[in-house]
């Protein structure tokens, strides 16, 4: 069953956030009260602690098929991605690899906290690939023959696209890529992925996999990251032999519970999630088609997840848009979109990963994403559909 409660009718911008789950919330409320031990402590507090820890990570692990110890809890998917990347190559330092031996396998329309990552190690010296997308802003599997090498260290390709909603064919790049060389290490950023397609990581045959609570009705401020069993990288947080000497610091409980509890709720609403997203997803396609003027960035021919739909307009009326204003126009008619960019220092950067996709910068700069989760309504998305028509 759907849970009730109140949101805002219009908000369409689910990839960004979603609102918290209340059966959420107060799964959480224990823990930011009476049951506020340490879950290191040994005495009962702390070991009530502990169960509630490890009763979330269980259920955590259950989503994408890893057993609870392979499970590491990071403050999000950014922690998570800087996690298995710079975790990955300072592992491989410790060993006595210098960074100029070492390489990184990722594509031009990651997220940024994958894409920055790189950038970084590569100012100390890594090598670093970016392959390109193809149109669909999915890379290329006949691609990877040709950028992987047998030195590679690390691939990091995200498993849905968080502006365009593709899917990346990981099972098939992962297994290109360990024909070349079986150590090399392959990360998947699954934040998009998460409650919008099945994941199994022993079938997608990768090593890590990141994934964040705020993007399925849990907490901001909670992700966790999958490490295959026998897998070492160097952790980031010292200080501490919390998560297994993975991660130090004192474990957040409650919003570990968050997490559990945020999983639990889309498990078992996730034959009727999936069925009411896709009918949001083709209803918005279908009434968005009938305006000529609009094209379409992200798939129309179900490749891509449902529930993530990116949009820009002809040239005509592009060039009578201002980028700025245009969110601000959606929001003063009480709807949440996001553009298809990043917002810089107060200015709207053209979207790098339309930009990948072979967009022209005015598309880039002046795209909507539209994105539904299972609170989604169709009358939020007709009021989209109206507006758009107004600005057009």
């Amino acid at each position: 069953m759907f849970v009730a409660f109140s949101i805002c009718m219009n908000y369409l911008d689910n990839s960004a956030t979603t609102p918290i789950d209340p059966n959420v919330a107060q799964a959480m409320k224990p823990y930011l009260g009476e049951k506020f031990g340490n879950a290191s402590s040994i005495y009962s507090l702390g070991r009530e602690a502990h169960i509630a820890l490890e009763d979330a990570r269980a259920l955590v692990a259950s989503a994408i098929g890893a057993d609870p110890a392979e499970i590491v809890f990071t403050s999000g998917g950014t922690e998570a991605n800087n996690y298995a990347i710079k975790g990955s190559i300072f592992e491989a330092v410790k060993k006595g690899r210098r960074f100029d031996e070492l390489s990184i396998l990722t594509s031009g329309a990651e997220h940024h906290a994958v894409l920055e990552p790189v950038a970084f190690l590569e100012s100390l010296g890594v090598k670093a690939t970016r392959m390109k997308v193809g149109s669909d802003g999915s890379v290329h599997l006949e691609s990877i023959k040709n950028e992987a090498d047998k030195n590679l260290t690390l691939a990091s390709l995200m498993l849905v696209n968080n502006e365009v909603g593709s899917i990346n064919p990981i099972k098939e790049i992962a297994g290109e890529i360990h024909a070349l060389s079986a150590d090399t290490l392959i990360h998947t950023d699954a934040v998009q992925a998460l409650g919008k397609i099945e994941i199994d990581v022993r079938y997608l045959g990768i090593d890590l996999l990141s994934v964040s609570a705020h993007k399925i009705h849990g907490p901001k401020g909670m992700g966790a990251l999958f490490i295959r069993r026998g897998i070492k990288i160097e952790q980031l947080h010292h200080g501490g032999a919390q998560e297994r000497n993975r991660r130090g610091g004192t474990e957040s409980v409650a919003m570990a519970v968050g997490f559990g509890e945020a999983i639990r709720q889309m498990q078992s609403a996730k034959d009727e999630s999936k069925k009411h997203i896709k009918y949001l997803h083709d209803y918005t396609v279908s009434k968005l088609s009938l305006i000529p003027e609009v094209i379409f960035n992200s798939s129309r021919d179900g490749k891509g997840v449902g529930g993530i739909i990116n949009i820009s307009f002809v040239p005509e009326v592009l060039t009578r848009l201002d980028a700025d204003a245009l969110l601000i126009r959606f929001d003063l008619e009480d709807i949440a979109v996001s553009n298809g960019s990043a917002c810089t220092s107060g200015s709207i950067q053209p979207s790098h990963v339309l930009m990948a996709m072979g967009k022209g910068e005015e598309i880039a700069s002046k795209s909507l994403r539209i994105s539904f989760s299972r609170l989604t309504k169709t009358e939020g998305i007709d009021r989209f559909i109206e507006v758009v028509k107004n600005i057009i």
